[in-house]
């Protein structure tokens, strides 16, 4: 993502625990991760509730934003949709928003999967403000 300075924003946001879902449906998409981003995520999501003073910012973008369109896999009897993903950045590291056609989640959480373990390599906790930047 080049940093282009007109385009780029930042968001925080606090850090807690979802569904445990994550794990499940990153390893059901892994496949079709891997084709269409070139790695396997680490198999979670880090869950993000966005600062009420940022939500409309981070809409905005991400509607602004050309996402990677992840199809679902074809398993019969689950109701599976489109992924979509947004190159974003936690602290120094490339990460991907995680917005799945099908959600339980409102337009203030972003999901986030990356390589790494995002919850180890930085030390995060339920309740850490972080920031993103799209």
């Amino acid at each position: 993502m080049s940093h282009d300075e007109k385009t780029e924003v930042t968001v925080r946001g606090r850090v807690f625990s979802g569904l445990g879902e994550g794990e499940f449906y990153v390893n059901l998409y892994a496949r079709n991760f891997r084709r269409a981003l070139g790695f396997t995520p680490y198999p979670g999501t880090l869950n993000v509730r966005v600062v009420p003073e940022h939500v409309e910012t981070l809409n905005k973008r991400l509607k602004e934003a050309n996402p990677i369109i992840v199809p679902p896999p074809p398993i019969q009897g689950l109701r599976l949709g489109k992924v979509y993903l947004f190159k974003a950045f936690l602290y120094d590291i490339m990460v991907y928003i995680v917005r799945p056609e099908y959600t339980v989640y409102k337009g203030d959480v972003v999901e986030l999967i990356s390589h790494e373990h995002l919850r180890n390599k930085y030390g995060i906790n339920d309740g850490d403000i972080v920031e993103i930047t799209i």
